[in-house]
């Protein structure tokens, strides 16, 4: 899914500073790219009455929704929670910046996406942080099976891309959406960068 393009945050910074109308060219036919797979990502976001009612912010208590860690979920929150950026991000851990990205800024709608990609079954019940702390011992793989009940895991890595697929790329809106969109919007942003590189280079030499 993540696509590395020498020099792009570079170009970046010189639109802004030199040519900010070309810059805000760029921005918007990247995000043309964005959208039609954030407008089917958000198609798959469940209804509220599809998931467990202890999960669902209209329907759980004050007590659960107020002192319990794990977030609520509500439908309309998960699916204002997916956008799209074209703005540069922060580097990471590693110094990479993105510059257009898909995202989803809800924890309950991040907790739909990915949840049971690492444990299938969802976490175990024991003493550490990451167990469950449920006093149902398959609280864990009814939470998940009703998730896939409404949307099955999918991975967004490209077909036909050499290597092993990583869990990092797999989930039920976001990337499932990714996935059927085949590369088309990330060739499409790709494009938009290359094209900006052309006419910056020509404006420059003119």
């Amino acid at each position: 899914m993540p696509t590395e393009v020498e020099n792009a945050l570079e170009l970046r910074l010189a639109l802004k500073k030199f040519m900010p109308d070309l810059g805000k060219e760029t921005q918007n036919e990247m995000a043309n790219a964005l959208r039609p797979v954030v407008a089917r990502a958000r198609g798959f976001i469940p209804a509220d009455a599809q998931l467990l009612s202890g999960w669902v912010k209209e329907t759980a208590s004050i007590d659960t929704s107020n002192y319990r860690a794990f977030p609520t979920f509500n439908s309309s929150d998960a699916k204002r929670g997916l956008g799209y950026r074209v703005t540069p991000s922060k580097p990471n851990k590693s110094g990479y910046v993105s510059l257009a990205r898909v995202q989803q800024t809800n924890a309950g709608g991040a907790i739909y996406e990915t949840a049971g990609r690492l444990n299938r079954d969802g976490r175990t019940q024991g003493t550490s942080k990451d167990s469950s702390k449920s006093l149902n011992p398959n609280a864990g793989k009814q939470f998940i099976d009703n998730l896939n009940g409404t949307g099955k895991l999918v991975n967004a890595r490209p077909k036909g891309m050499v290597g092993s697929p990583s869990r990092k790329q797999t989930g039920r809106a976001m990337y499932r959406a990714w996935a059927e969109d085949n590369g088309v919007a990330n060739a499409a942003v790709i494009k938009a960068i290359e094209n900006a590189k052309v006419k910056f280079e020509e404006k420059m030499a003119a």
